[in-house]
């Protein structure tokens, strides 16, 4: 206790705070978080901005790094003045100016400290209710019933419909489940694999098959093979077919437990001929929008209002949810300039964390390195920055390559 106290005494407010506020913007999911997400945007803004010139803490280091970063949400303000959606624009925005300020601030290693302290803890109240919805469906809609959008709150369990838990949609709970995963092999790799963690990753890797995603399925299968590859200090091979295996194993035992991680397979058997799930329509659109404008796009967040000018319908409905692709997507609304600022930020991240976790794999570089790829890939096929709880995940991890990789003095121990 007197620990406990010493450490809230001795550690800024800000530390506490804006970790916490930040992580309400990354599980503010597909449930009335989302609702308040605005509000929670411009409270942390406000907060990172007074708090932090009131300690006077400094600015983060001038790398490449951060000038792309800044570039690249100037030409996302200049790209209002052209923009074919400007009511989109005004209501993202908040979200952008976030991931700036948490960009532009560097944090103290009490920050980081609390941020993964209180992600696990958030973490694993997600995984807990996806298990709940499983076993448990009455119970899960009556205890969480006020987090629910309302059309949102079904029964899944037994019907073969996917299980998302609190984020109450499949995309966004796979994707948390990665980002929990990405925490869990920096921890392997760091200290080692014992039974808890070969149980942690059997109970993420099943709620990670009930949601059915493919892509977000696979990445984390990839990325533990090449963990091993690169960041083990001997014996890759082995370590890495023996990780490998372990892996299958924690499946195969969460399988015979748990049928409805099937799911996830059932999706790459039955995709009908089309893998791609019919995005390539969207892609066609956003490369007619490149065409008209290749150098600076027809502006951010106007896809969808092109695809709707265009007559597309979803169930009726006008379209909503972008192009599934985010390289296709910037190349239409920013062109080759917002393209090339987005690549090259996602290349110095991969591997300068990449460098660094293989000279001194640790928490932060290993996490930051595993979210840094998974948001490179699941750009393929996702909508990764424009969704506010995702681009935060964005921010943070060019945070901490700010602060750790292109350090002044270097890994603080």
């Amino acid at each position: 206790m007197n620990r406990a106290r010493q450490l809230i005494s001795s550690v800024p407010i800000e530390d506490f705070f804006i970790p916490f506020l930040l992580l309400i913007l990354v599980f503010s999911t597909n449930n009335r978080l989302i609702l308040i997400m605005k509000p929670v945007a411009l409270l942390m803004i406000s907060v990172s901005l007074f708090l932090s010139l009131a300690s006077k803490r400094r600015f983060s280091k001038g790398a490449p790094l951060k000038y792309l970063f800044c570039a690249f949400v100037f030409l996302i303000g200049f790209s209002f003045t052209y923009t074919g959606d400007r009511s989109a624009f005004k209501n993202y925005i908040p979200y952008i100016l976030a991931a700036l300020v948490i960009v532009l601030f560097e944090y103290d290693d009490y920050f980081y400290s609390i941020f993964y302290k209180l992600f696990n803890l958030f973490f694993w109240i997600f995984i807990a209710s996806m298990y709940l919805e499983l076993l448990n469906p009455g119970l899960f809609r009556s205890v969480f019933s006020f987090l629910s959008l309302g059309k949102n709150l079904v029964v899944r369990s037994t019907d073969g419909v996917a299980i998302a838990g609190l984020a109450f949609e499949k995309a966004d709970a796979a994707f948390l489940c990665n980002l929990g995963l990405g925490v869990l092999f920096a921890k392997i790799f760091n200290r080692g694999l014992n039974l808890s963690q070969l149980f942690q990753l059997g109970i993420v890797f099943g709620a990670l098959m009930m949601t059915g995603k493919r892509t977000l399925f696979l990445i984390p299968l990839v990325s533990i093979v090449a963990f091993a590859l690169f960041f083990s200090r001997s014996h890759r091979v082995a370590k890495a077919m023996a990780v490998l295996l372990a892996v299958f194993v924690c499946l195969a035992v969460t399988y015979t437990f748990v049928p409805q991680v099937s799911l996830v397979f059932e999706r790459f058997l039955a995709d009908n001929g089309d893998p791609l799930s019919g995005r390539e329509v969207f892609w066609t659109y956003a490369m007619e929008m490149f065409r008209s404008s290749p150098l600076l796009g027809e502006g951010f967040l106007s896809f969808n209002a092109y695809v709707n000018s265009r007559g597309f319908l979803y169930y009726g409905e006008p379209w909503q949810f972008q192009a599934h692709n985010v390289y296709l997507q910037l190349l239409a609304e920013l062109g080759i300039v917002g393209l090339l600022l987005f690549v090259s930020m996602l290349a110095i991240l991969i591997f300068g964390f990449g460098r660094s976790a293989k000279k001194d794999p640790n928490i932060f570089n290993l996490t930051a390195f595993y979210w840094a790829v998974l948001i490179a890939i699941y750009s393929m096929t996702g909508n990764t920055i424009y969704y506010a709880c995702q681009l935060m995940v964005f921010a943070v991890v060019v945070n901490i390559y700010l602060k750790y990789i292109s350090p002044r003095e270097g890994y603080s121990k």
